[in-house]
C-alpha cells in the first residue's frame, strides 16, 4: 500500500509492466467516463442485458452547498438513467469509520438537489447509492456481494 496514495501496488514489477487498478479512484472515474463500461456495470448491477439500458448520463460530481457552512462533498461517479434515477458509485479502499453516515449524507444531498422552491415532490427520482470497498464493511450479513 502506498502511503502517499492509499493505493495497492504490486510488489516485483516493473514499471512497464504495472496495470493501474481500477481501486485508483483516478482509474475507475476514468473507465465510468467509457459508456460502454458504465453500461456493462449498471447492467450486472440490475441483473439486466447492456442493451436493455436505453441511455446513462454521468453528472456533475461536487454537491451543492446551499450556505457557506453547509458540508462539502464529492461523488466518485453520479450517472443519471434515461429514467430520471441516479447511482452514485464510490470507490473505497480504505476502511473509513463513518461509511454509512456518509452513503446517507449522499444520498441525501442527491435527493434535495433534484427539488427546488416551487416543485412539486414527484419530480424527485430514485437515487442508488453503490458502494465498491475494499474490505468487509458488513462481515455479519450474507446479502452482500463480496
Amino acid at each position: 500500500m502506498s502511503k502517499r496514495t492509499g493505493t495497492k501496488v504490486q510488489k516485483n514489477r516493473t514499471d512497464d509492466e504495472f496495470i493501474m487498478l481500477p481501486t485508483v479512484d483516478f482509474c475507475f472515474k476514468e473507465l465510468m467516463r467509457n459508456e460502454k463500461v458504465r453500461k456493462g456495470i449498471i447492467a450486472a448491477l440490475l441483473g439486466v442485458r447492456p442493451e436493455e439500458i436505453k441511455e446513462t448520463r454521468l453528472l456533475p460530481t461536487i454537491l451543492r452547498k446551499e450556505y457557506e457552512d453547509d458540508k462539502y462533498g464529492i461523488l466518485d461517479v453520479r450517472v443519471e438513467m434515461h429514467d430520471g434515477k441516479q447511482i452514485d458509485f464510490e470507490m473505497q479502499v480504505a476502511e473509513f469509520d463513518f461509511w454509512k453516515k456518509r452513503i446517507v449524507f449522499y444520498l441525501s444531498k442527491m435527493v434535495t438537489d433534484q427539488i427546488h422552491k416551487g416543485d412539486d415532490y414527484d419530480k424527485i427520482q430514485k437515487c442508488i447509492h453503490v458502494s465498491i470497498l475494499d474490505f468487509v464493511h458488513f462481515p455479519e450479513d450474507n446479502r452482500y456481494y463480496r
